[in-house]
């Protein structure tokens, strides 16, 4: 396969499933070679390859974590927007709670695993399903939060194929989409008046462990 010309629909065909041709993408160009994934980005606009679609096609839809877990610790560890909260630094993001007192920062952040979406059944069995997650910011300053959030929401808006490992786990978060707009929630009751806003997203994630 790896010296196939495009010529034909054979070759396309094969490598995406029968979702693209040649008759259905004519700005191919004709000669293309498939060895160098030059077929599959033009295809595609440059959003799949054959590195991708070949992960696509592995790991499995059963995850030892959370994906409120996963997302928060893709968060953290790789864009660097929040904080673990044990390094005691600013903007502790925090899963499946926002806890509250004096030893908790002002400025900080929750993920929460919320209602996702199950799109039917694959033929060889499995639920096919987008899970949901909310990520939540919390601020003493209304704007701060709501930059914050912000920051974080475009970020995970431009997140597609970003494998992460946890601990001796490793995940591919194939694509995360906002189901919703920024939210405000409201100030904190009583006398610190904090202001939280939220977002919500469904998630598509892979477990590549084992």
């Amino acid at each position: 396969m790896s010296n196939a010309i495009v010529g034909s629909n054979s070759t396309s065909v094969a490598i995406t499933g029968g979702v693209f041709n040649i008759h259905a993408e004519s700005r191919v160009p004709v000669g293309t070679s498939v060895g160098s994934n030059n077929i599959i980005a033009a295809m595609t606009g440059g959003v799949l390859s054959l590195k991708s679609l070949a992960i696509t096609a592995t790991g499995t839809d059963i995850l030892q974590m959370s994906p409120a877990s996963i997302i928060a610790n893709y968060i953290i560890s790789s864009l660097s927007l929040m904080s673990d909260p044990s390094d005691g630094d600013d903007w502790p993001l925090y899963i499946a709670s926002l806890p509250d007192g004096p030893q908790i920062e002002t400025d900080c952040g929750a993920v929460y695993d919320s209602g996702g979406v199950t799109d039917g059944k694959y033929m060889s069995g499995g639920i096919m399903q987008h899970q949901g997650v909310q990520v939540r910011i919390r601020s003493q300053s209304q704007e701060t939060a709501y930059e914050k959030i912000e920051e974080i929401a475009i970020a995970l808006d431009e997140s597609k194929f970003a494998s992460i490992e946890i601990g001796d786990l490793e995940f591919l978060i194939q694509n995360i989409s906002r189901t919703t707009s920024i939210a405000f929630m409201g100030v904190d009751q009583g006398t610190k008046r904090r202001s939280n806003f939220s977002v919500n997203f469904l998630v598509t994630i892979k477990e590549l462990t084992g």
